[in-house]
């Protein structure tokens, strides 16, 4: 949904539209942004997870991509520097997704990995910091109180931060299975 309310950006008119993906859907997030190019909505800025803010302009045939990566700073700028060469703009990052665009021409390269090892690799990096969310979430399940190690009796609202937090760990687990699916088809067509 478009919220209704156009901000002045500079002579711009921007716009801010919510849409949520899951980790495991960021080919169908890149192809719904592209959509949204040729309708004349590019995006401008990544805010919080979900939050895209968009420029109005003259519709454009952009292909976005997107990579997960945590950086260091000297690591980041080569990173960067990488993808410029290759000729794609960078628009930002968003929770360790980093954003990029370029206008999409008939028979060009229009993949950031052109081969499944390295897509392989982009799920891997993923799993590996749900999971170490995951135990967080799994320690702090155990100590909050009315945890689940706790024997002692607390009111029944206290145990609403622990069902969030259980909640929240069903969802990674959930989506680390999906890209652990995702990994045995990428390796099925390596072959």
């Amino acid at each position: 949904m478009l919220f209704p309310v156009w901000k002045a950006n500079m002579g711009k008119r921007t716009t801010t539209k919510f849409k949520w993906f899951w980790a495991w859907q960021d080919e169908a997030e890149e192809k719904w942004l592209g959509k949204m190019s040729q309708a004349g909505y590019h995006l401008s800025s990544i805010g919080l997870p979900g939050f895209y803010e968009f420029t109005l302009g003259k519709p454009v045939s952009y292909v976005y991509r997107m990579d997960y990566q945590l950086f260091h700073k000297k690591d980041r700028t080569e990173y960067l520097q990488l993808f410029k060469d290759a000729g794609w703009e960078y628009l930002g990052e968003m929770s360790a997704w980093q954003y990029f665009r370029k206008e999409a021409v008939p028979g060009a390269l229009t993949e950031i990995y052109t081969d499944a090892d390295s897509k392989i690799a982009k799920n891997k990096r993923i799993i590996t910091y749900m999971s170490i969310f995951c135990l967080i979430l799994a320690v702090l399940a155990v100590n909050i109180p009315g945890g689940i190690l706790k024997n002692e009796s607390y009111p029944w609202w206290s145990y609403i931060p622990l069902a969030i937090v259980i909640s929240v760990i069903t969802l990674l687990l959930y989506a680390i299975v999906r890209l652990v699916f995702r990994i045995r088809q990428l390796n099925r067509f390596a072959r």
